[in-house]
């Protein structure tokens, strides 16, 4: 048997609706009928459904042979896995935002510390980065941020809480990862999935 960790939430959706688009493999509808399941088994495969930091993890520890998850969590995180596809799902970016715009940033929240502090020293502009874990529009929004560093995916949420994107980073979609020993020793069911999801 081979396991696959999912992320839960958007990703998992848009997954779902993606193979709804591109045929139904023979392990699609035990998925589509989970619930509040955190693991489903299908026609040879188990799915663990995971927070979405978490599947790397579970993959680089070879709990799962595969995940799926955002590129985002791959930018933050460095995991030892091996990265196999770019799934056409998930799509998004990373941006910069504000609430007014300044010709410079000096604090900086987000979730995502380790690539914020990248694309800052890439710039070479030294900035206080902040680690939130949730709703870091809040902290443009109140002053305790010049700006956030974030995912957007239609920018609605930055509307509502009347922030704007400033700067357009890295694009994002979800990939394939596997864990490196399951790889070698499992080749044949991993390409057996692969060539369900009908992308390689």
């Amino acid at each position: 048997m081979i396991t696959i960790a999912l992320s839960k939430g958007r990703q998992l959706k848009d997954f779902l609706a993606y193979l709804d688009e591109n045929g139904h493999p023979r392990w699609h509808g035990a998925l589509k009928a989970a619930q509040r399941e955190l693991l489903v088994e299908a026609n040879g495969i188990r799915f663990l459904l995971v927070k979405g930091d978490d599947v790397p993890i579970y993959v680089e520890e070879g709990i799962a042979d595969l995940g799926i998850t955002g590129s985002d969590i791959l930018a933050e995180y460095d995991a030892d896995v091996n990265e196999l596809l770019e799934l056409p799902f998930g799509y998004c970016h990373f941006a910069i935002a504000s609430k007014e715009e300044l010709p410079e940033y000096r604090t900086i929240a987000t979730k995502y510390v380790n690539y914020s502090r990248s694309v800052f020293e890439r710039s070479e502009k030294p900035v206080k980065i902040i680690k939130l874990n949730g709703s870091v529009e809040l902290a443009a929004v109140i002053g305790m941020a010049d700006a956030i560093v974030d995912i957007v995916q239609s920018g609605e949420t930055l509307r509502m809480n009347g922030l704007q994107e400033r700067v357009r980073l890295d694009e994002i979609s979800a990939r394939l990862i596997a864990n490196k020993h399951a790889f070698f020793t499992k080749s044949a069911e991993i390409r057996s999935f692969m060539n369900e999801l009908k992308v390689n």
